[in-house]
This record gives structure tokens, sequence and C-alpha cells, in this order.
């Protein structure tokens, strides 16, 4: 018998006194209640004699079972040994066996993920699905892209601008004194709270009932609620184990479940070493990608072409994985020729194989996205990019449970290679590269969207990787170094032929730029993204620059807000300096600060005079990312 539960979700999972309580969210009344479950943790010890050990663990009180079994063992899974596997559903009795099997010089493995996340993965419990009774058994319903999340009364709690922001789901709200914030947050009630670790230590330290005002805080930044739960899904990890996560460790959950169903042992205290480099093999294979110094400069009828997740593309079609990559003893084996590695094809590798189905998955929320222009796909999107571009990164970090230098090189020289075809295919075809960045090629002289198809679809078919058309621009400015007068390759702005506008990089976008600033370079740029032609753009630009000096006139004359002066500064600061600034030893992050006497002081111990002359600095700075008259004359329209 099915009673279907239409309206209930499964919103998280506690450990909460060694037994296992279900958080269901009834979506009907925006209520929270608990339901204690039987959840098997499973547990695994490698020793000597396994069949004792599984004889004596089979006796013990509170284990359901207790077997042997044959895992194969990193790093490059040739090799198998059999492990000890045991069930309980008492967690306080699964910490103990723990324990004890340390005690006595055994080794515990498969000890990542958090055991409640394997243990939800074997019960098919997958966190924020809709759940159903099936004959008084609790069941998620199976996850559809297309499915909506639940309708959550949330508070999302944020930093920026210099200001903090308060998030629901019918407004957004900004303070300049956090006591503002708390104010705010304790007249009201919440089922999900999500923010900052730092700022939540803030909140509580001036008023401890922030803690109680949310069924659940989530710790981990102010993504947006779909975020979140879209992570959750995709690794089994319930919300309340989220606080503190990084997304590299989400990718590694994702990855470990899969090792879990291939029998693969995992544990920390392996690594595939690196091999022994000449200098010279080190500059030729230790590259990242593709990354031109760009000629500084304004160009016209622009073409952006973007691979489509190029390098977990690369990691899929290539069976790029910490153990498939170097592999001894391998029978069918894929030499690439732009690599001194070499790829083993007998077993489709871990990483490739947890980050297919993303690829898709981000393509679906993409569409879906672009057909109900619904936020929630849009956010979803996000949430499934963001593990993707883990995946490259992890790839090659040294506590990657699946990845390797190796692997992480044969990744790099794959999109260099992949970049230098894709640019000759442009060249055959008579045009230019201006630019390209990892996985983007900037193409000049092209005049219609139309034509712009036409060169994607040819790298496409001559390359074998997928490709879209990321912009046409009608001007494209990548703008000079503060320090030289060189191009910088994360910066550049333009005009689309559609008439909106793109900006990377630029000092109005950055986190740490006073609002006056931003306000000040945006309204310049406004000006320029008027100008559809050579001439128009001569003009515009001289009003570009006229807004500049009325903004530098403003802040000598005192016409300005205190609060839009303000500097940010993230809560990575503290560790990011050997000698750290004064203000890092007074306050707590995040840092708001100002200049006053050439020196940036806590915003919140502002006394005395603002010093100008760095604002006015600042405005100069913003000033030069604008295009100089030159880069406009040799157009030769006047």
């Amino acid at each position: 018998m099915v009673i279907s539960m239409n309206n209930y979700w499964l919103l998280d999972v506690k450990i909460r006194d060694n037994r296992v309580f279900l958080s269901i969210y009834s979506e009907t009344n925006g209520s929270v209640h608990e339901k204690m479950f039987n959840l098997n943790f499973y547990g695994y010890i490698l020793g000597n004699e396994p069949e004792i050990i599984a004889r004596e663990l089979y006796n013990i009180d509170g284990v359901e079972d207790a077997w042997v079994e044959e895992w194969r063992t990193p790093p490059y899974y040739n090799e198998s040994v059999k492990v000890v596997v045991y069930k309980t559903t008492d967690y306080g009795l699964f910490q103990k066996i723990v324990e004890t099997s340390l005690r006595k010089s055994l080794k515990v493995v498969n000890n990542y993920p958090h055991p409640l996340v394997e243990a939800l993965y074997r019960a098919g419990l997958r966190p924020l699905v809709r759940i159903r009774f099936l004959n008084s058994r609790l069941e998620t319903i199976e996850w559809n892209p297309f499915d909506k999340d639940p309708f959550i009364n949330y508070v999302i709690v944020g930093f920026e601008n210099g200001y903090y922001f308060v998030e629901t789901n019918s407004e957004k709200s900004i303070f300049w004194k956090i006591n503002d914030v708390v104010d705010y947050l304790v007249s009201g009630k919440y089922v999900l709270g999500f923010a900052d670790p730092y700022l939540y230590v803030k909140l509580v330290e001036i008023e401890p009932c922030v803690k109680n005002i949310v069924y659940t805080w989530i710790l981990s930044g102010s993504h947006h609620p779909s975020e979140f739960f879209e992570w959750s899904r995709l690794s089994y990890t319930p919300l309340s184990l989220m606080n503190n996560m990084s997304i590299g460790r989400i990718l590694s959950t994702i990855e470990t479940l899969h090792a879990r169903d291939r029998k693969y042992l995992v544990y920390k205290t392996h690594g595939r070493r690196e091999n022994w480099k000449t200098m010279r093999e080190l500059l030729i294979n230790d590259c990242g990608g593709v990354v031109y110094q760009p000629k500084p400069g304004l160009y016209w009828n622009v073409c952006q072409i973007d691979f489509k997740s190029l390098y977990p593309s690369i990691i899929v079609k290539y069976n790029v994985s910490g153990e498939t990559v170097d592999r001894i003893n391998c029978v069918n084996e894929l030499e690439i020729p732009w690599s001194n590695h070499k790829i083993c094809l007998d077993e489709k590798g871990v990483v490739p194989e947890s980050i297919e189905k993303l690829i898709v998955l981000k393509d679906t929320y993409s569409e879906l996205f672009n057909q109900t222009k619904e936020s929630v796909y849009e956010y979803r999107k996000n949430a499934v990019k963001w593990i993707l571009v883990a995946s490259f990164g992890y790839l090659g970090y040294r506590n990657s449970l699946f990845g390797s230098i190796m692997a992480h090189e044969i990744v790099t020289s794959t999109s260099r290679e992949l970049m230098r075809k894709a640019r000759l295919i442009v060249e055959k075809l008579g045009y230019r590269v201006i630019h390209i960045i990892i996985d983007s090629l900037f193409i000049e002289g092209v005049f219609s969207k139309c034509e712009c198809d036409f060169i994607r679809n040819r790298i496409v078919e001559e390359t074998g990787f997928d490709a879209k058309v990321e912009a046409h621009y009608i001007w494209l400015y990548i703008p000079r170094s503060f320090n030289d007068n060189k191009g910088v390759a994360n910066k550049y702005y333009g005009l689309f032929s559609n008439n909106q506008f793109k900006i990377k990089g630029l000092m109005c976008i950055r986190r740490d730029t006073p609002l006056f600033i931003k306000k000040a370079q945006l309204e310049a740029l406004k000006k320029l993204f008027e100008a559809r032609s050579p001439r128009e753009f001569y003009s515009k630009l001289v009003e570009a620059h006229r807004v500049v000096d009325q903004y530098v006139e403003k802040i000598v004359k005192g016409e300005y807000s205190l609060n839009e002066l303000i500097i940010c500064r993230e809560s990575s600061v503290r560790n990011s300096y050997r000698k750290p600034y004064l203000y890092v030893y007074r306050t707590k992050p995040p840092f708001r600060l100002i200049y006053v006497d050439d020196k940036l002081t806590p915003y919140e111990e502002y006394s005395g005079v603002i010093d100008i002359n760095k604002y006015i600095e600042l405005l100069e700075k913003a000033r030069r990312e604008l295009p100089s008259v030159n880069d406009v004359l040799k157009y030769n329209f006047v």
C-alpha cells in the first residue's frame, strides 16, 4: 500500500542521542516535525584476521551483521584486500567500534564522508525530495530535474558593498548597523537560515536567541537555498552537515559514493606520487590552460566563443582520473600525443563517472531556465557549475581522493592543444583571435551573430568538443594594467549586438570597491554603452571622463554619504598576510574599513577627517580602466 505525502519533504536528517531523526517538512502549513528512523551505519575495518574480527563484531549486541568482502585498494585499484564490513543502527555503538579498532591498531577505512551520508545513500533517502510511505516504509520519491523546490520560509544574512543584507522569500533589506540586523531577525521566525560563519558569530554574540529563530542554520555562506538544496540532493548530504562545507568536499562526497558502489577503498593516507621531472619537463608539462596577455585597446565586431564545460568534458572524453593515468598493468592504454602521460581505458574512472551526468544536468537546467525564466533553474545550474569547476581544480589538489598531478597535467595539456586547434581553425577562415582565456576565444572582424554561429559550428565539427556563442560584441575594450601598458587577461567589457553589455574584472564589480567609486565607474561605462560606432564612441568617451571629473568634485566638496566610502574585506584576509594589518587584530570579519589619515580604519571606530586623497586615487584608478582618446582616434573617423 502506497500512501503519498505530496506536500511532505525530507528537509534534513540529524543524529541526536545516537539515534537518527528525519526532519519532515510540511509544505501545507510550513511546519517541521521529527521522526525517529532506523538507519544502518556501515563500518569498514582492515586487519590480519578478518574472519575472526567479523565473528567478534557479529556477536556484539547492537551489531546487525558483520561479514568479510573483497575490496580494491588505492592508488590504482589493481589489487584487492579482505575488508570486514559491519552495520548497526546505533550511532554510539558505531563510534565505539571505530575507537576500539583504532586502539587495537586496526585500520579503519572508508571513513569519508560522514557515516550518515553513506547510510542515506544505501537506504535511497535523498535529502530535499518529496517522501511517501510504502507498506509502512518511508521512501523518497525519485527526483526529477523539472521538479520545483519546496516553498520554505527562509532567511539569508549576508554582507556586501559595506552593508549587511537580509533576504527572505518576499524581500531583501539592507542595514548599515549589525544591531539593526539582529532586531530584524528576532522579530521573525524561519525554517532555514543561511549565513557566513563569521557573521553568524557576530549576530549570536549580540543576541544569543538568534540561534533559535530558525529550525536549522546552514553556515556556509549566503548562497541561495536552491543552491544548497541541489548540493544536498546530489551528495546525499543533509543540510545540518553542510556547515563550512566547501564545493570540493561536495565533489569528493559524490565521487566517494561512486567508489563505494565499485568496492574501491577510500582512505586519506594514500597518494599518487609524481615522478621526478627535469627542469625542461617541468616547464613543458607543469602548465595551466591557455591565457593570452592581450593587446589592450578597443576592438569592433568581436565574437566570443566558449567551449562548454571544457575541463569536465576533457575528463569525461579521455577518462581522466587519478587511478586511470599512468596506471600499471593496464591492457587497453591510450597514448596522448601532446602529453607524456598515458590513460588506462580498462575501466571508467571514478572522476569521469561522477561528473558525466552533472554535465548533462547543467545543460538541462540551462534549457529549463531559457524556456521558463524561473530563477530556481538558474540557481541549480550555478550549483552544478561550481561542482564541475571544482572537478578540475580538485583533480590536482594534494588532498584529492581521486586525483593526481599527472591527471591534472593531462587535462591542461589537452586544453592547450584544443585551443591551438581552435585558433588555427579561426585563422584558416580568415579571422583574427585577439584573446584567449582558458576556454574562451575572442575573434575580431565578425560582423553578425550568424557569422559567429558559422565559426562556432566549424570549431565544434573539427575539434569534437561542444561550444557555444557566448556573445557578439559591437565593440569590446581590453583595459591596460595599472602597473604598465600591457593588457590584462581577465579584464574586459563591451556592448553586445542585442544592446546588452558585459563587464569582467573591473573595479565596479569587485567586492572591496567602495560604493562611491562603483557608482562613478558604472555611470561612466553607461555613457560608453550608448555608443554604436567609432564616431559616437569618441563623444561618449568625453562624457564618460566628465562623469569621473564630477565625482572627483563631489568628493572634494564633501558631497557623499560616509557609508558609500566603506571598503570591504572578507574574512579570508585574516590568514592572507604574514603581518596582518592592525584592523585584523582590532575587529572581527567581515571587515568594514574607511580611509582616515592615510590608513584603513575600522568603520565602527571612525573619528577624525576622511582622507579624500585616497578616494580621489581610487577614482583615478577607475578612470584608467576607461579607454584612452588614442584608442578611438586610430579608427580615423575625425
